[in-house]
């Protein structure tokens, strides 16, 4: 076979390209709150129960992925492994939260897994009282009609449309508005299981248990209690999430934050009235969505989103310009 010199170029080009080490290496903001809470995630369980345990290990396992694919993007940071870059490290988020079902107890009572004298919920009762009255115990007790019921269900699963469907929108359409998108929700993400680290509780269904109405109440309740990590309280990330998203939809999608308001604030009134979350755990919630808000949109005009994005660029295009001298 012949060889030209475009493709000598070509391929001293990749072959470059394959070895050379980045000159800078970018982390954002949500990888580094990430990485933090899963070292620290780790060093809590070693500490406690010992470094021996599979949780403390699992979290040291987390750690060392996300850093790996980190540098795996870094070293070729085309758009396509911008992509599984984000994707990946929400699966490692996704990941940190059901080890956080048996890390907790660890961390809490080591010596006896199965006592649940360390929850929080008492403290939570508490703050509920203080900071809102007798609102949110009257909404838990309140009898509603089974369709009502079951309306609130269908509202509060509508929240694992929008933290899916909201996010792959944008990852199909712009990456560079998925990546803003990303920074925000995996910092909030990262912050609600460092909530759940210092305030574990399991909820009100507990202690008036669980909301009844019709089929779909039943079924949709057993579900999300099987599901459950058991310490998912404090903050409320479905407030945060949805909160979140539904702002970022009013910048970026406005049609789309017109369609899903009303199923959002539906969402938000089920999680107290299904007794999933205490009052506070949503004042919670606001305080960290409108924070991680913040963060996004400091991202989106700082300089190191001007730099990841011109890097991101320079490589989509570094094949055309190869395609063209050869």
């Amino acid at each position: 076979m012949s060889s030209t010199p475009g493709n000598r170029r070509q391929w001293e080009e990749l072959l470059q390209g394959s070895i050379k080490l980045p000159e800078r290496w970018y982390f954002l903001p949500h990888e580094i709150v990430l990485m933090l809470f899963a070292g620290v995630a780790c060093l809590r369980v070693g500490f406690a129960a010992g470094f021996d345990q599979t949780n403390s290990l699992l979290f040291l396992v987390y750690l060392l992925f996300l850093v790996w694919v980190i540098g795996w993007c870094q070293l070729r940071p085309s758009p396509s492994r911008w992509r599984c870059r984000m994707l990946l490290t929400l699966t490692i988020s996704g990941l940190c939260y059901f080890s956080l079902k048996d890390a907790v107890p660890m961390m809490q009572n080591p010596n006896d897994l199965k006592s649940l004298n360390w929850h929080q919920d008492a403290t939570l009762e508490k703050w509920d009282i203080l900071l809102l009255g007798d609102f949110p115990s009257k909404l838990m007790t309140l009898s509603l009609p089974n369709w009502a019921s079951d309306l609130l269900m269908v509202c509060y699963f509508f929240f694992f449309y929008y933290i899916v469907g909201g996010l792959l929108y944008y990852l199909l359409t712009d990456l560079r508005k998925f990546r803003c998108a990303v920074v925000g929700f995996g910092t909030l993400y990262a912050l609600g299981y460092v909530g759940y680290m210092l305030m574990p509780a399991v909820g009100p269904y507990v202690e008036l248990e669980p909301r009844t109405g019709g089929w779909i109440t039943d079924v949709g309740g057993a579900f999300i209690v099987k599901r459950s990590n058991g310490v998912d309280v404090f903050p409320s990330i479905h407030m945060a999430a949805s909160l979140y998203l539904l702002m970022f939809d009013f910048q970026n999608r406005r049609i789309h934050f017109w369609w899903v308001l009303a199923p959002t604030v539906g969402l938000w009134i089920s999680t107290i009235y299904l007794r999933y979350h205490y009052g506070v755990d949503l004042v919670a919630g606001i305080i960290l969505a409108l924070g991680c808000w913040w963060l996004t949109r400091w991202f989106a005009a700082s300089q190191l989103c001007v730099e990841v994005e011109a890097e991101c660029e320079a490589y989509e295009r570094k094949p055309e310009k190869i395609h063209s001298e050869s």
